[in-house]
């Protein structure tokens, strides 16, 4: 199978788009497909080209046996506005179908989602080589900058709409993880039999409990030593409500044994520094983005691993990626969250569930961790195990790969996918 994956962003960036694309990619090269990545210059999160890069109109190289074209791309440091974020999609809307040009014709096209503007230029290939599109949907849009309050404009809101109407109606395959996100898509009008779930899944191997001399030096260069550790790693954007976190740092500011970690970049993080800052509040350290071969050892040094996601309808369906990862390293979650990520630490037994934007909620399950170890302990297991069995890496990109050769074939036997197969 020759494949074609396009994603707006893929290592050496670090967010969950990247890393998943690159999981798929570099899994069915080492299964003998011949895949190529176009993605963009690397420069997320802050916008700047990565150093070792420049711009160009495109680049190839390989990257474990995968063949990646990076396209042009307009970057922007204002992500918080949406004008900028718009040119930084639209140029590579466009320039992604230049790197398709440049791969040639394939067997499949897989894109994700967000942003959907990779919809057209999947459209414009699939229609060029009668192949077919498969998306995987991992955030609803236009839903989520709208309730962000990034994207307000009326006008621009039917824009979005549309888009959303036009690329839904021309993609042969959805891949979801979520129930909820299925029954949003088919409210959209999009058939149900062209939707498949399955489950998000994470590098069990590599995100493993960490020995203690490699959690200790993580503790010992930060100052965590003797210390509760509270620990955010990720995105630090405005889906995340991390002021909530804040506040909830303020509520426990006589407790100097308790602190909270906030590892990461993003839009909002300068705000909280600041809010830190005027607040004088020495129980909250910010650490700068770290590279993902140490996030396990960052992971393994804290007691408790925090997710907060501010509610909103179109959130009910989400999981975060960061949720599997912390499960995987055998430490208690503290989710504040609604709908299936709250259900699945739940279900999971593996941490505690508290309502998202509620301060109060949030500093009494971390207190109510801080007294008892051994639930902690108990919690932290039962994600491991939890995670080893439904979230393999392995396994499930296996599933996946049959899933997609099935589609190949499928689209070469017929041209393109015939409606309904």
């Amino acid at each position: 199978m020759k494949a074609l994956l396009l994603s707006q962003y893929y290592p050496p960036e670090s967010g969950s788009s990247a890393m998943r694309m690159s999981e798929l990619a570099e899994h069915l090269a080492q299964q003998g497909h011949q895949v190529t990545v176009v993605t963009g210059f690397p420069n997320y999160p802050d916008g700047v080209i990565y150093r070792g890069y420049r711009r160009k109109i495109y680049q190839r190289e390989q990257i474990n046996g995968v063949d990646v074209i990076r396209t042009f791309v307009l970057t922007t440091t204002r992500r918080r506005s949406f004008g900028p974020r718009l040119v930084n999609y639209i140029s590579f809307m466009i320039t992604c179908i230049f790197g398709g040009l440049v791969a040639g014709r394939q067997d499949l096209i897989y894109f994700y989602s967000p942003p959907l503007f990779l919809g057209i230029s999947a459209w414009v290939l699939s229609s060029l080589y009668r192949i077919p599109s498969v998306v995987e949907v991992n955030d609803l849009w236009p839903q989520a900058p709208i309730a962000l309050g990034v994207l307000r404009n009326k006008g621009l809101i039917r824009l979005a709409e549309g888009l959303e109407r036009f690329v839904y109606a021309r993609v042969d395959r959805f891949l979801l993880y979520s129930k909820l996100m299925r029954q949003a898509l088919v409210q959209a009008g999009v058939p149900q039999e062209k939707t498949e779930i399955r489950p998000l899944w994470v590098d069990t191997e590599f995100f493993a409990p960490r020995p203690s001399d490699e959690t200790s030096a993580v503790r010992v260069e930060y100052g965590l030593d003797g210390r509760f550790v509270v620990m955010y790693a990720g995105n630090i954007g405005l889906a995340q409500g991390m002021d909530t976190v804040i506040e909830c740092a303020q509520l426990l500011r006589e407790r100097r044994d308790i602190v909270f970690v906030l590892v990461g970049e993003g839009v909002e993080k300068a705000v909280l520094a600041r809010r830190v800052e005027q607040q004088r509040l020495s129980n909250v350290i910010f650490i700068p983005y770290q590279p993902v071969s140490v996030i396990p050892g960052f992971l393994s040094s804290a007691d408790v691993l925090l997710v907060h996601l501010d509610p909103a309808p179109h959130r009910l369906g989400t999981i975060p990626a960061k949720a599997l990862a912390y499960m995987s390293v055998g430490r208690p979650v503290l989710m504040a969250a609604e709908g299936e990520s709250a259900d699945l630490v739940a279900r999971s037994r593996s941490g505690v569930v508290v309502e998202p934007r509620n301060a109060q909620a949030m500093a009494d399950a971390v207190l109510e961790l801080c007294d008892d170890a051994e639930a902690r302990k108990v919690m932290g297991e039962r994600g491991r195990e939890y995670s080893v069995a439904h979230f393999d890496r392995g396994t499930l990109l296996q599933e996946l790969q049959v899933w997609l050769e099935g589609i190949a074939q499928a689209g070469m036997r017929f041209g393109r996918m015939p409606e309904g197969r």
